[in-house]
């Protein structure tokens, strides 16, 4: 299982998004890297608690938007995929609830 789908599968998120980074994505990407000084791993942190935080509220369009921006910084920072600690508030009925 790679670290993009161990990532997004408590979302219910496909592993690769299927649209195409548009410059609205790379935009996001460069928004979330100004907290760059904490660490990638920080910024991927960052990233998936707000994938949460869109998922849980009902907002998956979003989620899957910051699923593309999540990819964009694996390929720009490959230390961002140092091991990823699981945060005990993270459960899978998130997407349950969705109905993902």
């Amino acid at each position: 299982m790679t670290f993009l789908t161990e990532s997004l599968e408590p979302f219910g998120l496909p592993c690769v998004p299927q649209s195409a980074p548009s410059d609205a994505h790379q935009r996001r990407l460069n928004s979330y890297l100004l907290n760059r000084h904490r660490g990638a791993a920080a910024v991927r942190d960052i990233i998936l608690a707000d994938i949460r935080g869109f998922a849980d509220l009902g907002l998956p369009d979003v989620a899957a938007d910051l699923a593309i921006v999540l990819r964009l910084l694996l390929v720009k920072c490959p230390e961002a995929r140092a091991e990823m600690r699981r945060l005990p508030a993270w459960d899978d009925s998130a997407a349950a609830r969705l109905g993902l």
